[in-house]
C-alpha cells in the first residue's frame, strides 16, 4: 500500500499522448527517484484512514510517499536509505511557545531589551527600577522584565545588594528573560520568611553568596514559594 503524489499521476496521463511519450518517461523516471527514504519503523500519519506506516519517502524537502515496504521502489541510484530499526517517526510540531506577554511590554519595566541584542549595566537596572519604585505604593512589588546576564557591561551577576539600593520598603524582583530566574531584594527574602538556612525546595534554589548570605538569586520551583508568600502579605 503505497499512498503518492498527484503529480505522478499527471506524469502518466502526460505519457499516455505519443508526441510526448519519451519526455514524459524520462521526466517520470527522474520524479521517481526519491532523495530520502525511512523504512521498517513506526510512522504516525495523522491519516484516521492509516493511521500507521512503516516507511516513507521524501524529495526536494516533501513526503512525496507514505506507506509500506513498496515505498521502496521509489528509490534510484542516490536515495540515501535509512533503517529506522523500528523507531517512531511523527509530524513535524509548530511550537507556538511564546514568553513575551503584550502587557509586559506595554506597561512594565524592561530592564533588558527583549528584540534586540543590547548591552547594560547594573546602574541602569536600578535607575529604571528606582523611578518605577517612587510611583509605586509601599509594600507593592517593584518588577524589572527581561534581564539578560550575559549581556551586563559590569560582568557580574546582579545580588540582593545591588537590589536593595531600590528600595527597602517594596519587594524587588528582577525577572530573567529565560524565565527559570529571578532576582530579589532582602525585604522579598524577609518577607517569604526565606534565610540563609532555608533549604532548597525540590528542583528550585536559594542562591548564596560565597559568606553564605543568600545571593538573591532564585531558581525554578524557589521562585513560586517566594512569590506566593510575598503577594499574600502585599
Amino acid at each position: 500500500m503505497t499512498i503518492e503524489a498527484n503529480r505522478r499521476h499527471l506524469l502518466a496521463a502526460a505519457m499516455a499522448t505519443p508526441f510526448w511519450a519519451s519526455w514524459a518517461a524520462r521526466a517520470a523516471a527522474h520524479e521517481r527517484d526519491a532523495d530520502t527514504i525511512l523504512h521498517n519503523g513506526r510512522l504516525i500519519t495523522m491519516d484516521d484512514a492509516n493511521p500507521t506506516a512503516t516507511a516513507m519517502a521524501i524529495k526536494d524537502g516533501r513526503i512525496m510517499a507514505v506507506g509500506d515496504d513498496a515505498v521502496k521502489s521509489l528509490a534510484g541510484k542516490v536515495t540515501r536509505m535509512i533503517d529506522l530499526k523500528g523507531a517512531c517517526v511523527v509530524p513535524g510540531f509548530i511550537d507556538c511557545h511564546n514568553h513575551p506577554i503584550g502587557d509586559v511590554l506595554l506597561y512594565e519595566t524592561l530592564v533588558g531589551n527583549p528584540f534586540e541584542v543590547e548591552f547594560v549595566t547594573i546602574a541602569s537596572i536600578i535607575d529604571k527600577l528606582k523611578a518605577k519604585a517612587a510611583k509605586t505604593p509601599a509594600g507593592f512589588w517593584v518588577e524589572g522584565f527581561f534581564h539578560d546576564d550575559t549581556k551586563v557591561k559590569d560582568g557580574r551577576p546582579l545580588t540582593v545588594d545591588d537590589l536593595d539600593k531600590i528600595s527597602t520598603t517594596h519587594p524587588v524582583m528582577v525577572r530573567h528573560r529565560g524565565g527559570h530566574t529571578v532576582f530579589v531584594n532582602s525585604l522579598a527574602l524577609a518577607l517569604a520568611g526565606v534565610t540563609k538556612d532555608t533549604p532548597n525546595p525540590p528542583g528550585g534554589t536559594f542562591d548564596r553568596l560565597p559568606d553564605g548570605r543568600l545571593s538573591g538569586r532564585i531558581t525554578d520551583n524557589a521562585i513560586d514559594l517566594v512569590e506566593e508568600r510575598v503577594s499574600a502579605r502585599c
